[in-house]
């Protein structure tokens, strides 16, 4: 949800073989992924194969990437490398709860790193 949203955001539009290589993963992988997806309710595939959130999908998508952006922020706050943020973020965001989250980001805002 995070890679194609930041892909929408980086280049407009999205499709399965730009998942992948922004993933690094197999096409099929990618596809997979998509038919869980939309069975989900989360995507759907526009007229020329793109890929489209749901309003649903949109919401969840923006949260996850905001949970990452904030933990690798918070990471590089307190002296972790940035390469090391970003993929320790991208495990931490899916374990992480609301309150959590709250708490994060009230600190790092204090901190005036947002």
């Amino acid at each position: 949800m995070k890679s194609i949203l930041i892909l929408h955001k980086r280049k407009g539009s999205v499709r399965s073989v730009d998942i992948a290589e922004e993933m690094g993963v197999s096409k099929p992988s990618v596809c997979n992924a998509m038919k869980k997806l939309r069975k989900q309710k989360m995507v759907y595939f526009g007229d020329e194969g793109n890929i489209l959130f749901t309003e649903e999908g949109r919401i969840l998508a923006e949260k996850v990437y905001s949970k990452y952006s904030l933990l690798s922020k918070f990471l590089t706050l307190i002296g972790v490398n940035q390469e090391n943020a970003d993929r320790e973020a991208c495990l931490m965001e899916h374990a992480i709860s609301d309150e959590t989250y709250d708490c994060l980001a009230a600190f790092v805002h204090k901190q005036g790193a947002v």
